[in-house]
């Protein structure tokens, strides 16, 4: 069996790749617009009422998406129509109850005075989110059957009317309730296509809708310590921005949100990979065995070094090339967000034996100590150094995280990870970190990046951590169920 490259991964890796630049990609590319046409104040009020949204959507994603890759993902072919039919149900029911839930609780949030906003602008904001259970369930569904051309209409299709609506609003001056307007026009329409696909794609499936109690605790049981470990790792990835609100102006919240959108750069790019292959893996597990899954685990780490390496070399040059001028100063804090971001995109690709086991929990339980650790020392430093604070805490907490995630993923199941390679692959990407940071004319700063690049390629290729010819000569061990 071929595993890699195959001409269908290769193609859903593509659109998907596609699909993200255009979804995700942008809101970036607008970022310079936005920053253009709103004051920089309410630039750093609508990024830090976006937070708000982070916790809603975790919430009320319930992390069902997760449960879908676990049972309908290690399933028998006949039995998959039937799991994601089951957990649509169940999603729906979620938005039921979330959506009076939220209508209730803007008025109350919209009385904080830190926010400074309005319960319609709320409304606006946190309504969609109330079915991020149903969008995330279908669009994962799409992806596991690799319906990544369908995925891609759904998906694209909303980023650009968003991004349209977007500029019509700020064309003819109008503020931020304008730009939340929107986003909701976009992500209800949005909404009622995936339920319409997904009862079409389960009339054609002839399933029977047959929740239970039993049948909904299983999944819950499985997905919510998730969704738990989701919302304490917003301690690490939000909630910093309602403590910065205590200590800085929303100008310097507008400067730590345009470095953090150019520091998620790297996230985007990793995003294609990882749509492809977080559906996947556990099927790969279950197919083709520990050897061939690890193996592709080493070709996405070196991938992750290689646009960290890469995003750090030019994140910085496309704030100073895209950016109005009062938000160059951002760029002396992108660098340090890279690193956290490719340090937590670490412990998603290492963290899969922990999943296997089931051991969501223990995964709970890591999450809160890291944020927990990460929150104090936010406390602690952010009233003395500001946002340099901030980054500091972020990047201790998010180190222990992805740390104590391998040992207890490892204990779970070992996979014969090459440590040794890997480690010298890491101290490259330090390395060349570092040299990004040196002050270099243009022509020597390319060279600088092309020359990191390759030479870190070119370990990767000569240790084997890159290793096509293992791959394809894979066998599928049909029944190797094992491991699950």
């Amino acid at each position: 069996m071929h595993i890699w490259p195959l001409s269908t991964p290769l193609k859903n890796i593509v659109l998907y790749g596609t699909s993200i630049v255009l979804m995700k990609g942008v809101s970036l590319i607008m970022l310079p617009y936005i920053a253009t046409h709103l004051p920089q104040s309410e630039l750093g009020r609508l990024e830090t009422l976006t937070t708000i949204a982070v916790i809603i959507s975790i919430i009320f994603g319930l992390s069902l998406h997760e449960a879908l890759y676990r049972f309908s993902g290690t399933a028998k072919k006949i039995q998959q129509h039937q799991i994601t039919a089951d957990i649509f149900i169940i999603s729906i029911i979620i938005a039921a109850i979330a959506l009076p839930i939220i209508w209730i609780i803007c008025p109350l949030l919209s009385q904080l005075n830190q926010l400074q906003t309005s319960s319609l602008e709320l409304k606006l904001l946190l309504l969609p989110l109330a079915f991020e259970a149903v969008v995330m369930v279908v669009l994962s569904a799409l992806r596991m059957q690799e319906k990544a051309g369908i995925f891609f209409y759904i998906t694209t299709g909303r980023a650009l009317l968003h991004a349209l609506l977007t500029m019509i609003v700020l064309h003819y001056g109008f503020g931020v309730q304008a730009v939340l307007l929107a986003g909701f026009i976009s992500a209800i329409l949005q909404t009622l296509v995936i339920i319409c696909l997904q009862y079409q794609a389960n009339k054609k499936a002839e399933v029977n809708y047959h929740v239970s109690f039993y049948v909904t605790k299983k999944y819950l049981s499985y997905c919510l310590p998730l969704m738990f470990s989701g919302l304490i790792i917003f301690g690490l990835n939000g909630l910093e921005r309602w403590l910065l609100v205590y200590y800085v102006s929303f100008n310097e919240i507008a400067l730590y949100a345009v470095a953090f959108k150019f520091a998620l750069i790297l996230v985007l790019l990793m995003q294609p990979f990882g749509m492809w292959w977080m559906p996947k893996r556990f099927q790969y597990l279950s197919n083709n065995g520990i050897k061939v899954t690890t193996q592709i685990t080493h070709i996405s780490i070196v991938l992750l070094c290689s646009l960290t390496i890469c995003v750090c070399f030019f994140s910085p040059y496309f704030i100073d090339m895209f950016m109005p001028d009062n938000y160059h100063s951002a760029k002396d804090l992108v660098v340090i967000l890279v690193i956290i971001f490719a340090i937590r995109e670490l412990n998603e690709l290492i963290n899969m034996g922990a999943l296997i086991k089931k051991e969501t929990k223990k995964l709970l339980i890591i999450n809160s100590i890291a944020t927990v650790i990460g929150v104090v020392l936010i406390i602690m430093l952010t009233p003395i150094y500001k946002i340099n604070g901030v980054l500091g805490a972020l990047m201790i907490a998010q180190s222990i995280r992805t740390l104590t995630t391998y040992w207890l993923s490892q204990r779970c199941l070992h996979f014969p990870f090459a440590v040794k390679r890997i480690t010298v692959l890491f101290t490259i990407t330090i390395l060349a970190i570092g040299l990004s940071q040196l002050k270099q004319t243009l022509i020597f700063y390319l060279l600088s990046a092309v020359l990191s690049l390759l030479i870190l390629l070119s370990y990767a290729f000569l240790s084997q951590l890159i290793s096509f010819s293992s791959l394809n000569n894979s066998k599928k061990l049909t029944g190797d169920n094992d491991v699950i």
